[in-house]
């Protein structure tokens, strides 16, 4: 609550103050050109610093500073991967230390010297430094309304946080017009989102900058001109996050006579083929980095339905079979449940019938689910895993015993389980969007 209301502070504020803008601002963007020297375009790749402390608690933070939080250094990071394509030909940051570090996180590996500026730094908020946002706004309504309300707290005007940016910026593209290229500048919210406004009144969407996003500027000839604002893109594509697809197989014909089907098999009904038929029309447009099934032939050809139409091999997995029913495999369920009552609550009730335990099969579901992840360690992406209603739920439950229903998964659903940072988080359980959305597609609602 008190972080969106510093952000909601931050775009109001924003919003109102641009019509003070004075021609002067544009005046000092447009810097002369040497008719003798070669001037190449410079683009500015302007990075908001990540997560703070302060952020998170919702207090002014200008000249002050705070510890970047983990989120705050996890998604630096993720810039950084993301960033690994754009050469640049040099590097500046604010003095203030979280972006500083924003910056020494977004440049590892590149061996680019961080040059840093105070022309940066975010608003002086003076004696308000450090306040609640929310407290100091009750307190000074006009906050949002008067572009000199810091100065009477000791601090900056928005005129002279436009100017000395405005000059910062210029003077960093002169030194490297004859080069031209991309040039990183690590900086603030607030600060940045009034530069915009004076550049280009029309560039801002009215939204807050998020923590390590982009916002791409390009200087030629004297002229900015905002390209891109608030720009997420980089950090997303350098994500280390895996999202596991996990189906359960179509509908077969043991399904639909109510009989024990864990290691023993049965085909795939009319139904359960047109369903997982619209699975994989419905998952059109999801990007998959691999696929892989249990070694039932249920689950493989309902992978196989899914994956119509792609070039990517299904790989075949006994850890991800249904549990092991033992000698009640092809029995009634009904029946095996009215002489075991405890069958849904005894962890260990199919071991009596020469099956598995609950524990046996959710620690073979986790020891694939580690070796995929190790595999695809340094990945961001998505990985289809084709498997089973009970052995899913029990994996579910031992991951996070609040996120299932307590309904039973559809035939074709889908359940998301994703990898990041070492940990395994249930999304979402028995999905059934993709099947409705690939059967509106293909008409056959």
């Amino acid at each position: 609550m008190k972080k969106n209301m510093m952000r909601l502070l931050s775009i109001m504020m924003a919003a109102f103050l641009f019509t003070t803008f004075t021609a002067g601002s544009a005046a000092t963007a447009a810097a002369t050109k040497p008719a003798e020297q070669k001037n190449e375009g410079v683009t500015f790749y302007l990075v908001r610093h990540g997560e703070t402390l302060f952020n998170v608690q919702g207090k002014m933070q200008g000249w002050s500073d705070a510890p970047l939080t983990e989120e705050g250094i996890h998604v630096a990071e993720n810039l950084s991967r993301g960033l690994k394509d754009i050469p640049f030909v040099a590097a500046y940051s604010s003095t203030s230390e979280r972006a500083m570090d924003t910056a020494n996180i977004a440049l590892k590996g590149r061996g680019i010297p961080l040059t840093t500026d105070k022309r940066l730094k975010e608003f002086n908020y003076g004696e308000w430094e450090g306040a609640k946002g929310e407290d100091i706004l009750k307190k000074h309504p006009d906050m949002l309304t008067n572009p000199n309300v810091f100065k009477q707290a000791g601090g900056e005007s928005t005129q002279e946080v436009i100017d000395r940016m405005t000059a910062a910026l210029t003077d960093i593209a002169e030194k490297h017009k004859s080069t031209g290229g991309n040039v990183m500048v690590v900086a603030h919210g607030m600060a940045t989102v009034n530069l915009l406004l004076a550049l280009d009144k029309n560039a801002w969407g009215m939204k807050a900058l998020p923590n390590s996003s982009v916002t791409t500027i390009q200087w030629k000839d004297g002229k900015f001109k905002v390209l891109k604002v608030g720009d997420m893109s980089y950090a997303e594509k350098g994500e280390k996050k895996l999202r596991f697809y996990f189906v359960r197989h179509g509908e077969t014909l043991f399904n639909v006579q109510g009989l024990m089907q864990g290691w023993s098999d049965s085909p795939l009904t009319k139904e359960g083929i047109e369903v997982a038929k619209y699975l994989g029309k419905g998952l059109e447009n999801v990007p998959f980095l691999a696929a892989y099934s249990s070694t039932s032939e249920r689950a493989v050809d309902t992978g196989m339905l899914a994956l119509d139409g792609r070039d990517l091999p299904l790989q075949l997995d006994k850890r991800l079979k249904e549990f092991n029913y033992g000698e009640w495999e092809g029995m009634k369920g009904e029946d095996i449940f009215k002489a075991n009552p405890d069958m849904l609550t005894n962890p260990n009730i199919y071991k009596k019938a020469g099956g598995e335990s609950t524990q046996e099969v959710v620690d073979r579901f986790k020891d694939f689910l580690s070796s995929v992840a190790a595999k695809y360690k340094d990945a961001n992406g998505n990985i289809m895993v084709v498997t089973h209603g009970m052995s899913t739920v029990s994996l579910v439950n031992a991951l996070d015993p609040k996120a299932w229903g307590m309904k039973a998964l559809p035939n074709s659903s889908l359940t998301i389980i994703e990898y990041e940072n070492g940990e395994f988080k249930v999304g979402k359980v028995g999905d059934q969007s993709y099947v409705e959305n690939g059967k509106k597609v293909l008409g056959h609602e």
